[in-house]
């Protein structure tokens, strides 16, 4: 027996793996073909439908309809029946019910049916400035009180002076009960 390269062995299950699909891809797959029922504009009169049905599938109104219409214009002298609306080629939509003309009862008094639930009051959100001033205050106290120790000891210059008394100001603003 000879010895055939690994190239070319690779290069022949390639190929083969190509004719392969390329024939495949030709033939056909039934499983994959969706039903298809011939509109009754290219059927002749006289003539069933042909349809092609899925596997244990019930007969459909729609096509029930059909073969009973086929069997009315089989019957010569029958009365032939004429509709206002074309006959549709598909069968995925229910024919649509017409009202009806009258009830022999009156509508359901509306007093009878349960009352519709009412919404549950919220209460109003809760005011989150409290919460925010308080969360200011705890970061200017310490530095404050720092900036106050070092004014009593004579270590601000004028300018930190003036910060010292604008965040004092803006503690009492923001309710401190420890402010000047």
């Amino acid at each position: 027996m000879t010895h055939i390269p690994r190239p070319l062995r690779r290069l022949a299950l390639f190929g083969l793996a190509v004719a392969t699909l390329t024939a495949c891809a030709g033939a056909e797959t039934p499983h994959l073909q969706t039903p298809r029922v011939a509109t009754p504009s290219a059927v002749p009169p006289g003539v069933a439908a042909p349809t092609v049905e899925r596997i244990g599938a019930k007969p459909s109104f729609r096509r029930i309809e059909l073969e009973t219409r086929q069997t009315r214009i089989d019957v010569p002298g029958a009365p032939v029946e004429r509709r206002s609306t074309p006959v549709r080629a598909d069968d995925s939509q229910p024919p649509a019910r017409r009202p009806r003309a009258g009830s022999s009862s009156p509508p359901p008094d509306p007093a009878a049916y349960p009352p519709s639930p009412r919404p549950v009051p919220l209460p109003p959100p809760a005011l989150t400035q409290n919460a925010t001033d308080a969360f200011k205050r705890d970061l200017l106290r310490p530095e404050v009180d720092r900036m106050r120790a070092d004014d009593a000891l004579g270590r601000l210059d004028p300018l930190q002076q003036r910060d010292l008394m604008r965040r004092e100001l803006e503690l009492r603003q923001l309710g401190d009960p420890l402010a000047r």
